[in-house]
């Protein structure tokens, strides 16, 4: 279970980066202090895919459910997708052991982080500046790991900002917090400090994960990709709203007195598919889009405003780096994006911006729309989201609802 404030906090806080790297490229590319921050898995580039990972991810590292229900939950939704989750090895997103590897992955860095920052109190480091390192010491453990068994290091080493607890896929390893009068009683196994400039990563895997960073800004420079680097940008920025803004390449956190959609009382959004939602509308032709990008469209919301979709989209997209593609695929929905800014369900003041939601239904399958709406009333980016992860973006100062929906009777 996670300990309160601190582990949820950092739970909270990490921001989806969507990748199409491969497990080597990410290794090389990706600093530790990005990989504290963000929730990624290897070549998952597509963000609704995703936001699921992430959402049943962060309800297990939060105790809320166990591990078996969460694979189960996720193998679901993947086999739903196309995914074969009889398919084994751990380049198949959707196989046991990808799947395992990833919750509990991420359940052990949350546990870490929260950890890091209490040990690392100033009332904590007074009274237990040394922590003893633990192996399990059984036959699944690494002979890199077997040997730190016992060792005593101080809290300040710089060695631990590379060796603390996971740092290796599936690293069962755990640090026990000493005071100076034990760690005295084994001198013997107080190890010297690492010079800052001597730390290196050691993992087989090349695994890094550096729990010091977990809490602070996160500075996006070390990210050679632009395609990377904007959607990370773009996540954090549709998340947080006006609780962060970017000054070149550094996020800076602002705690601002945002509600959520449970704050507000209102039901999680995949109670909606079992409302009478309205039939979703036709794909618009990729010319047309952009030929109405490039003039501009002034539409008018139920909410009294007059919003301009221009081609602020298309260069918000460029601007973040996304694939002729991705801008492709969001183009041939904007049809639905004027609708949604029309006749919203919900429309949530974030300060800077304004996120209108609408959701569609036909047969079993249901399409949601999030628009995302800048103060000079412009439409800065819209995109497609599933019902679980449509509940991430439902939070703000304030929200309008206009979702009165009808249980179903058929």
């Amino acid at each position: 279970m996670l300990r309160p404030g601190t582990q949820d906090s950092y739970i909270s806080r990490k921001v989806n980066m969507p990748t199409d790297l491969g497990h080597g490229a990410l290794v090389s590319q990706v600093s530790p202090q990005i990989k504290a921050q963000a929730f990624f898995s290897a070549r998952v580039a597509e963000a609704r895919i995703l936001e699921r990972l992430r959402s049943v991810s962060d309800q297990y590292s939060r105790g809320e459910i166990g591990l078996g229900e969460a694979r189960n939950a996720l193998k679901d939704f993947l086999k739903a997708e196309g995914y074969n989750p009889h398919k084994a090895g751990l380049k198949n997103l959707a196989s046991t052991a990808r799947l395992n590897l990833i919750l509990k992955q991420n359940a052990a860095m949350a546990h870490a982080a929260g950890e890091w920052k209490r040990m690392h109190d100033p009332d904590s480091m007074k009274v237990f500046p040394y922590v003893r390192y633990h192996s399990r010491g059984d036959s699944r453990s690494r002979f890199s790991h077997s040997r730190l068994d016992g060792k005593i290091f101080h809290k300040d080493d710089p060695y631990l900002k590379t060796h603390t607890p996971p740092w290796e896929f599936n690293c069962r390893c755990w640090l026990e917090e000493i005071t100076a009068k034990e760690a005295g009683r084994h001198e013997e196994d107080i190890q010297e400090r690492t010079p800052p400039d001597q730390v290196k990563v050691e993992s087989q895997s090349g695994f890094s994960f550096d729990p010091e960073h977990a809490f602070e800004e996160f500075d996006l420079s070390s990210i050679k990709d632009a395609g990377l680097r904007g959607n990370i940008q773009e996540a954090a920025e549709i998340e947080y709203g006006s609780q962060i803004s970017f000054q070149k390449d550094t996020a800076v956190f602002e705690k601002k007195d945002f509600h959520t959609f449970s704050d507000e009382k209102l039901e999680p959004a995949r109670f909606w598919k079992d409302k009478n939602l309205p039939p979703p509308l036709k794909k618009i032709e990729l010319d047309e889009a952009k030929k109405i990008l490039n003039n501009g469209k002034t539409v008018s919301s139920i909410t009294g405003e007059n919003i301009v979709f221009d081609n602020e989209c298309i260069n918000h997209w460029l601007e973040k780096g996304k694939t002729e593609e991705e801008i492709s695929s969001r183009l041939v929905m904007l049809n639905s994006a004027i609708d949604t800014v029309e006749k919203p369900f919900e429309v949530w003041d974030q300060g800077n911006q304004k996120c209108f939601l609408k959701v569609w239904k036909k047969g079993n399958k249901t399409r949601c729309v999030a628009v995302f709406v800048n103060e000079k009333m412009q439409a800065k980016t819209y995109f497609l989201k599933d019902l679980k992860a449509l509940d991430k973006v439902r939070k703000g100062f304030s929200v309008q609802l206009f979702n009165k929906l009808e249980d179903r009777t058929d």
